[in-house]
Formats: structure tokens, C-alpha cells, sequence
């Protein structure tokens, strides 16, 4: 895929779970990296020194193919997450946008309206942080998210016939 048709892929989570002790935004990006030729991977962290972060961080939820949510307890605290949230549910009912929930650790998930009735990663909703081996909870995360891609960009090249244009 050209560098220009990458899907966007746009990072929610909260910072408390992307420091040095739990980087689960770079093991992340680490774990999805041979997906890299189909996918660009965006978080708060591209923005620049003196850059309107706020402004920064809608217009990229915007244009965003793909919408990960990271959940955890500092995810429901955090009144950014929320709002991004918000924002990220109105651009499934509006575009179609899938989100993608990663469960990171033990938390009230299955009490989020939202988020409990779809299916989250790691299968069946195990936390990321419960798995004995991480490199798995990002396996299983990666081939989700593969699925999701693959899916994304076939309906992405579908093309609209000149007969069925006319006929709408």
C-alpha cells in the first residue's frame, strides 16, 4: 500500500499507561510494527513543542481509519480519554469508524455501556498486564488488529461503477 493510502490509526489511552513502568503504547507500536506498510500509528506524543495540542490531538481523531482505545482504570479517570471517547463513538455512528478496545489492565470495563457490548482485545477480555508472557497479549492484539486492517482496506478499494453512480 502507498504511503498515502495508509490507514490512520489513532491511540487513546492515558498517559499513567505509557510510563517507564507500564509502556503499553510502545509495546504496542513495537508489536504491530509489520504492519507498518499498511497502517500509520498516531498519539499525542507526534505533537510538536508549540504545536495547539487540543487541536492537534481532534483533527487527528478526525481523520483517523481506525480508533484504539486502551483501557484501564486511569483510561475511565482520565477526563481526556473520556471526551476522546465520546468523540471516537460519534465517528462509529457518523463514518463507520471501527474502534478497537485493548483491555491493559484489571478494571470496571465491563460496566462501560460502550465498551462492553463489543468485542474487545485481548481475546475474551483477558488484560494485557494478567498475561505471564506479554509478547502473547500482543500477538493476540496484532492479529485482531490485522483482521480489522484487512478488512478496513477492502472497503477502502471499493469502487463505485459509473452505472451505479447514475443509478444513485
Amino acid at each position: 500500500m502507498e504511503k498515502s493510502k495508509k490507514l490512520k490509526l489513532f491511540i487513546c489511552y492515558s498517559h499513567k499507561d505509557n510510563s517507564s513502568d507500564n509502556p503499553y503504547v510502545e509495546q504496542f507500536k513495537e508489536h504491530i510494527a509489520p504492519l507498518k506498510d499498511l497502517i500509520e500509528e498516531w498519539y499525542d506524543r507526534e505533537i510538536l513543542p508549540g504545536d495547539d495540542y487540543q487541536n492537534q490531538i481532534d483533527n487527528n481523531l478526525e481523520e483517523a481509519d481506525i480508533i484504539c482505545l486502551f483501557i484501564s482504570s486511569h483510561f475511565f479517570y482520565s477526563d481526556s480519554c473520556k471526551k476522546e471517547k465520546k468523540k471516537a463513538l460519534e465517528l462509529r455512528e457518523q463514518k463507520g469508524i471501527p474502534i478497537i478496545s485493548i483491555i491493559l489492565s484489571d478494571c470496571g470495563w465491563l460496566d462501560d455501556e460502550d465498551i462492553s457490548k463489543t468485542l474487545v482485545l485481548p481475546t475474551d477480555g483477558e488484560p494485557v498486564s494478567s498475561f505471564q508472557n506479554r509478547d502473547e497479549a500482543w500477538y493476540d492484539v496484532y492479529i485482531g488488529l490485522k483482521k480489522v486492517i484487512e478488512e478496513e482496506i477492502k472497503i477502502k478499494q471499493l469502487k463505485i461503477t459509473e452505472e451505479f453512480e447514475n443509478f444513485l
